[in-house]
């Protein structure tokens, strides 16, 4: 089930406390909504999305917003589905949100560095000069 499109209509990315201001414990909180799905045609279904990520420490830091859509097709009903129980199919619900986070997490990651900000994601982090006979996995595992 393919995704026909991504689009983000807006980008909003505001900063309330100067980089220069030592700011400790920031708490970095992201979070995503799926705001409206509509079935454009047969098969085919747009889903229109908020995301955000939210900086605070002893206030407001900054805040990353997006809206957007994903244009989706290889489904019928999943509208109807949606108005009735707020819910989607899970192997939809997985490539879309999945998508979702994916893209908006990459641009925030972008914005955060313009704006003088630590990541929205944890980075992966290399260690040079390790003892030998200790083992150089990344943590990832791939089968």
């Amino acid at each position: 089930m393919p995704v026909k499109n991504f689009e983000f209509m807006t980008i909003d990315a505001r900063r309330f406390a100067r980089s220069t201001e030592v700011q400790k414990n920031i708490q970095i909180q992201v979070n995503h909504e799926i705001s409206q799905v509509i079935e454009r045609a047969e098969k085919e279904t747009e889903f229109n999305f908020r995301f955000a990520i939210n900086y605070t420490g002893m206030g407001a830091i900054a805040s990353i917003k997006f809206e957007g859509y994903v244009l989706f097709e290889g489904q019928a009903g999943i509208a109807q589905k949606w108005v009735k129980d707020k819910k989607l199919p899970d192997d939809v619900a997985n490539e879309v949100l999945n998508l979702i986070m994916r893209n908006c997490l990459m641009q925030g990651v972008v914005l955060a560095r313009d704006m003088r900000l630590p990541p929205p994601i944890q980075m992966p982090q290399v260690k040079v000069g390790q003892k030998p006979g200790q083992s150089m996995s990344s943590g990832i595992e791939v089968a």
